[in-house]
């Protein structure tokens, strides 16, 4: 008998690959397939063994059929917050992911929904928010504050009392100094050395990182 619960994907794409593989080896969830935005019924799709069965529109109809635990599985925060906030209001449970290569202090807090990649650590009194992804060999030092929505590419490393606001995205292989505070909606590009607090909706990126311009409404960077 299989008494494990059934878990609805969004999102069939590469950032996908990797959730669904961290689930297949935890072996703690019966994925029941995957949406898609350009799911094709002439064209049925499988992704490491798990079905891609419909798009964003089947959500109700799988919500009645009695599966209520969900993971977006989307690597755009944008996307990831609109759906997070569609599946939720929809009577969803949001699940978060953790890789069993992943080192979690018991004194961090962990949000709804969160996916924590392998070789990722987070220490001591961190708190990450809701719907974040923290990617593959990240660092997230003591006492950081990592709102919702937000994606800490690979390889980024965190000095402690760092702050990100909401949906910030910190690019692959970047440091940020400790006490830092990112604005929400703000996207740090790749390689970054961050030193000097960085505003709301803001494009950043270099060594030091500096201001580029301002992150349109439409959130194009």
């Amino acid at each position: 008998m299989n008494d494990k619960h059934k878990l609805l994907l969004v999102g069939a794409g590469a950032h996908s690959h990797v959730v669904i593989d961290i689930l297949l080896q935890n072996e703690e969830y019966d994925i029941i397939g995957c949406l898609d935005y350009d799911y094709d019924e002439n064209h049925k799709r499988v992704v490491y063994g798990i079905p891609v069965i419909g798009n964003d529109e089947k959500l109700q109809e799988i919500y009645k059929n009695g599966i209520t635990k969900i993971h977006i599985a989307l690597g755009d925060n944008k996307l990831r917050s609109k759906l997070f906030s569609i599946a939720t209001a929809a009577g969803f449970e949001p699940v978060s992911i953790i890789s069993r290569n992943a080192v979690i202090s018991p004194r961090a807090i962990i949000g709804r929904g969160t996916v924590i990649m392998p070789g990722a650590v987070i220490n001591a009194g961190a708190e990450i928010g809701d719907n974040c992804i923290i990617n593959t060999n990240c660092s997230i030092d003591h006492d950081c504050i990592i709102e919702s929505h937000c994606h800490i590419a690979p390889g980024c490393a965190l000095s402690g009392n760092v702050e990100v606001g909401e949906g910030t995205h910190i690019g692959t292989g970047s440091c940020v100094i400790d006490r830092i505070k990112i604005g929400a909606w703000s996207y740090i590009g790749a390689g970054s050395v961050v030193v000097k607090d960085i505003e709301p909706g803001i494009l950043a990126y270099g060594n030091p990182a500096r201001k580029i311009r301002e992150i349109t409404k439409a959130g194009s960077v």
